[in-house]
């Protein structure tokens, strides 16, 4: 409540400052700077002001002074700004390398939050002794009940908070079910930590260790392909990734 309290009043200070050309004091700015970029990370982070059109970005930064003026037009047409910014909307901005004042990629901080699923379907289990890539089919006459039970769709996804958290969405508790069944799942990536860098979102998988702290234990490094209000599209090292928003 405090959090939400808090963001509340910032966007009144945005509002105010944008419509005034007066941006909010420094401390201001520093008290609700929750960005830490890491290290290497050359991404500028701040807020959408009012005046942002299809070709520009007004953008209080998170460092503090006046709105800048951003062109993104470029950006736009190379399909690399996701997420339309609207005003008080948290934002992550790489700038070109020839022009500060154009953005190579923006990040609406604020769309990427949120639950992000899709289905996944079930395959046959390898027979005891039997090679990983071994095809494992069902008889013809395989009763249509059992193959209706069996090969049930699950949600899969993940959720990704401001706070630089993540909630995995799919994981199944029931242990022996998952290990001893006709059929198996595809691996759940459990991810905990995500991070905006360079322009590339960082998946982090972890766990907790003896004393109950988290661990990172495996990041992946993903491209935004798209990303409209209701879909997200992902690409891994390995393949692409469709998901819908959730709720």
């Amino acid at each position: 409540m405090k959090q939400t309290l808090f963001s509340m009043i910032l966007v009144a200070l945005l509002t105010t400052a944008c419509s005034s050309g007066n941006a909010p004091s420094t401390p201001e700015i520093t008290a609700y700077n929750e960005e830490q970029p890491l290290p290497g990370d050359s991404t500028v982070y701040g807020l959408a002001c009012e005046g942002c059109t299809d070709s520009l970005l007004v953008f209080l930064p998170f460092s503090g002074g006046d709105p800048d003026t951003i062109d993104i037009l470029n950006a736009r047409v190379h399909r690399r700004v996701f997420g339309r910014p609207e005003i008080g909307d948290m934002v992550a901005v790489v700038l070109s390398a020839n022009n500060k004042s154009e953005a190579d990629i923006v990040i609406n901080i604020d769309r990427l939050k949120g639950e992000w699923c899709y289905m996944v379907k079930p395959h046959l289990r390898p027979r005891a002794g039997a090679s990983a890539d071994s095809i494992v089919t069902l008889p013809p006459d395989f009763p249509d009940s059992l193959r209706k039970k069996w090969f049930q769709p699950r949600e899969y996804g993940m959720e990704i908070r401001r706070d630089y958290t993540a909630r995995p969405i799919g994981a199944q508790r029931n242990n022996a079910d998952r290990q001893n069944g006709p059929v198996e799942y595809p691996t759940l990536k459990r991810y905990r930590e995500w991070h905006i860098y360079n322009g590339h979102l960082l998946l982090c998988e972890a766990r907790r260790d003896t004393l109950g702290n988290q661990q990172i234990t495996h990041t992946d490094t993903v491209d935004i392909v798209f990303m409209r209000r209701d879909t997200l599209q992902l690409r891994f090292r390995d393949h692409e990734q469709g998901y819908y928003r959730k709720n």
